[in-house]
């Protein structure tokens, strides 16, 4: 396992944005290799390959904060220092001792200069993250409590339950607090680059069209087919061991008055909302669309020979029982330019970011007469 699937096995499970897949640039369109890469989100439209670079997140970089001026213990080394920055060695290998703890689990111990490489990016990333927090506005502060709490919230709504969830946070070696501290922290170094970066990114519209046209074949979408499920299982959702017969026979009882329900006419949607145990899809009454051989073959076998409208019986699959109502058939066609235009211009800005943002660290750092010591004169050990 190379180091870069090491740092993205740590800061997946936190949903960090990992890997750049932003489109690629436009046909003719030649753009700097980045030094590092940054990226807010995972554009749904993205056809490059990962890039090689290794890659963190503004969520990520959080991760790997400390506060600006902290002194380190007692004979500590200073590995960074500048205006409103001070990271000293202990600093830097608290967090990626985590790292290395983390690649342990996935069977995978790090080599000295794996070690030795993490270490040099994990302390110019601290850098950067004490540069960016000091930029901040009391705007970015209350949009980032509005954003880090709305994406824990949606975190917790995708695990089985709230507490399942926080102790999963707590295994990974986080208090709710300071778990919360770096959701904030991440929130505000999106908000920080934003406001500083993306102005000064415009993108003609020839290079939107010439994107498009270039990659004619990816906006073909097969037929597709909505439809809603409410669904109650009968298996642990992680281990997928059985409930239990009582729990089950409980389960099929309220599956039976559900389907009873909607006989008498009862509102699918609001019956998902309110009974459905499918977090993904119960908030939006169930619904998902697919094309063939995206779902599970009970789905399939169910739900494409189904009218628009109508109602599947109780439908027994190795996770549970569902009932499934088809919405409607949704034709194959070519997605017109002028619904995915504002996609590409915000896939290609992000491709800009991934360049500018290394040259805006390097004007802060210079105007924080920031110095970083020589790592290699550093022992490989933690």
């Amino acid at each position: 396992m190379k180091l870069l699937t090491v740092l993205i096995s740590f800061f997946s499970f936190f949903s960090l944005a990992m890997l750049a897949q932003s489109v690629r640039p436009p046909e003719g369109a030649a753009r700097p290799v980045p030094k590092i890469v940054l990226t807010n989100s995972i554009n749904p439209f993205a056809l490059g390959k990962p890039n090689p670079t290794p890659v963190l997140s503004a969520g990520g970089l959080s991760n790997l904060s400390i506060k600006a001026n902290q002194p380190g213990l007692p004979g500590d080394t200073v590995w960074a220092r500048g205006d409103g920055i001070y990271i000293t060695a202990t600093s830097v290998n608290s967090k990626v001792s985590k790292i290395a703890a983390e690649a342990i689990t996935q069977q995978h111990t790090l080599s000295d200069r794996e070690m030795n490489d993490l270490r040099y990016h994990t302390l110019n990333t601290m850098v950067f993250v004490q540069l960016i927090l000091a930029r901040t506005t009391a705007t970015d502060t209350n949009l980032a409590r509005f954003e880090s709490k709305r994406r824990i919230d949606g975190m917790i709504k995708s695990a089985a339950n709230e507490a399942v969830f926080w102790n999963t946070v707590a295994a990974a070696g986080y208090t709710q607090e300071s778990f919360r501290q770096e959701k904030f922290e991440g929130s505000l170094m999106d908000h920080v680059i934003d406001r500083e970066v993306k102005p000064l990114i415009r993108i003609p519209e020839s290079d939107i069209h010439r994107y498009y046209d270039a990659n004619e074949a990816f906006w073909a979408k097969p037929d597709q087919v909505r439809a809603a499920q409410i669904f109650f299982a009968t298996v642990e959702p992680g281990s997928k061991t059985s409930l239990g017969t009582e729990i089950i026979a409980l389960k099929r009882k309220k599956a039976d008055e559900t389907l009873a329900k909607l006989k008498a006419g009862g509102d699918f949607a609001a019956l998902a909302k309110e009974l459905s145990e499918d977090p993904e899809s119960k908030d939006r009454g169930g619904e998902y669309t697919f094309q063939k051989k995206q779902m599970f073959a009970e789905f399939e076998n169910a739900v494409w020979t189904l009218k628009a409208g109508e109602i599947t019986g109780i439908i027994n699959s190795q996770n549970g029982l569902h009932l499934f109502r088809k919405i409607e058939d949704v034709p194959s066609r070519i997605i017109p330019f002028n619904e995915v235009a504002e996609q590409i211009r915000e896939g290609l800005v992000q491709q800009e970011m991934d360049v500018r943002i290394p040259e805006f660290s390097d004007r802060l750092r210079t105007a924080a007469h920031v110095v970083i010591v020589n790592l290699s004169t550093q022992p490989s050990g933690l």
